[in-house]
């Protein structure tokens, strides 16, 4: 049931155009497959990265509010000469995150706009691709299926000096309107779960360097823009990706930006002094400029309350947990859980519900245990064991951590406690990568393998300056990790 429930609902965020309740949901998932619960309809919205909620109880999704909407991207002089446009990160947040951007497709007068490869240095390839975030680029650029034999690992996950780029042939713009450096394109996302785009030329570089009236509206659209990312950093925090923090900052303000006279993301970047690219633990997001990116702020804190580090949507489903502790003792050839037990006493269960953890630990070990065979799991046995060593060292410190209060917090080292929090997600992702992708991970485990050791040295690092804060603290309870 939850499964074909997950389906009806996956198709209804993923096309549904108009703002919704969660009641309208209910009715349109009971028409399809029975009966479900308001709860239940609750709970699969709860953090949807594909939904945003527009006010209390209403709730648009992204097909529904970014498509008709219009955006612009200004081709790069380099583009220009060599008649192609890559789309790299132009889309964002317009296109669907789920579409490698190289497979989005692009229509001008109703015809669809023929792709082309073409070769440019790295870093210049780079530049396309920076929303991503600078630590994921070459992932991107390895993934266009002009790369397909780039081996990041063999590379050490650096970019060779000449990359080849899959993008859309320029070629009509310029033989029918002469299109030159200065000129752009004027994008409008008709189907946001296909990833299709119209595009029309605008014809600018015969001004020169003049300053007309639509220079004019172009600079109020990006003071508008910056005015939007300002306020939503400041309410809503570094989200999970680049990509998150600028559709959060954007949905609801479409109809204003959605204009003929539009700028880009990538342009306010390149002219902003106040907001620009900033770390964030390991990763990047956008940021004030020349400040660190906070473990703590109003997004996430409550006064006087323990805080969460970690975004609810990333805890791990305790069935998932379940199955990794068990099949990593029958790997190691043990017959003994207790590793299991000591983990899940420290989770706040009510009595009813510890009961029904441990006939559900009961009910797994017998499953799991009569099914196992160690020499198929041999390879992701090794990546399981190594993810879920360090997963438990993660999860004991965030446990003394997030003990404590945002007050208490804003006194510990800000990226550090970031670097903390990303090191459990990406555990969690690991998890879920091994228990559903084991053929993947068959193929990949040196790759994972390599993630993880970068992952342990990272931890190494900050684990002893978090413990030094929290030594500070000892007197309002925080529980040092020997």
């Amino acid at each position: 049931m939850q499964d074909s429930a997950e389906a009806v609902i996956s198709q209804f965020l993923r096309t549904y155009p108009y703002p919704f309740t969660i009641e309208a949901l209910r009715g349109f998932i009971e028409e399809s497959i029975g009966k479900i619960s308001f709860a239940e309809c609750k709970d699969f919205l709860a953090d949807n990265p594909y939904v945003f909620e527009l006010k209390r109880g209403i709730f648009l999704t992204r097909a529904g509010a970014f498509t008709r909407k219009k955006f612009s991207i200004k081709p790069t002089a380099e583009e220009i000469e060599k008649k192609v446009l890559i789309i790299g990160d132009r889309c964002i947040p317009y296109a669907n995150p789920e579409i490698v951007s190289s497979t989005l497709n692009f229509s001008f007068n109703g015809k669809r706009l023929p792709k082309k490869v073409s070769e440019f240095d790295s870093f210049s390839a780079m530049q396309f691709f920076m929303l991503y975030g600078e630590e994921y680029i070459s992932q991107y650029i390895a993934s266009d299926p002009a790369n397909e034999n780039m081996d990041l690992v063999q590379l050490d996950f650096e970019l060779p000096a000449k990359v080849r780029l899959t993008g859309i042939s320029l070629e009509p713009f310029i033989e029918k309107y002469d299109f030159k450096y200065g000129d752009r394109l004027l994008c409008e996302l008709q189907d946001w779960d296909s990833g299709s785009f119209s595009v029309e030329p605008l014809i600018l570089h015969n001004h020169k360097n003049k300053i007309d009236a639509i220079d004019v509206r172009r600079q109020e659209w990006f003071d508008l823009l910056e005015k939007m990312l300002t306020q939503s950093f400041e309410l809503s925090g570094p989200r999970c990706s680049i990509e998150e923090q600028i559709a959060i900052a954007t949905f609801a303000y479409q109809d204003m930006l959605s204009k003929d006279y539009c700028g880009s993301i990538e342009e306010y970047l390149k002219q902003s002094k106040k907001i620009g690219f900033e770390n964030y633990g390991v990763e990047t997001r956008l940021w004030f400029k020349g400040q660190d990116v906070p473990a703590i702020g109003v997004w996430n804190e409550i006064k006087g309350e323990a805080v969460s580090l970690v975004p609810e949507e990333w805890f791990p489903n305790f069935s998932l947990i379940t199955d990794i502790f068990i099949k990593d003792c029958l790997y190691q050839k043990k017959n003994d859980f207790s590793v299991f037990d000591d983990y899940i006493k420290k989770i706040p269960f009510d009595k009813k519900e510890r009961k029904q953890i441990n006939e559900l630990i009961e009910v797994r070990k017998a499953d799991i245990s009569a099914e196992y065979n160690w020499f198929a799991d041999f390879v992701v046995g090794a990546v399981r064991h190594r993810a879920l060593n360090l997963y438990k060292k993660v999860t004991d410190l965030l446990t003394d951590v997030e003990s404590e209060t945002s007050d208490v917090l804003t006194g510990y080292p800000q990226q550090e406690l970031v670097i903390l929090m990303q090191l459990y997600i990406h555990l969690v992702k690991i998890f879920e990568t091994v228990e559903n992708q084991a053929q993947y991970v068959n193929n990949e485990s040196e790759t994972i393998m390599l993630s993880l050791e970068g992952m342990e040295f990272n931890f190494e690092d900050i684990k002893p300056l978090i413990c030094a804060a929290g030594l500070k603290q000892q007197g309002k309870g925080f529980k040092v990790i020997k």
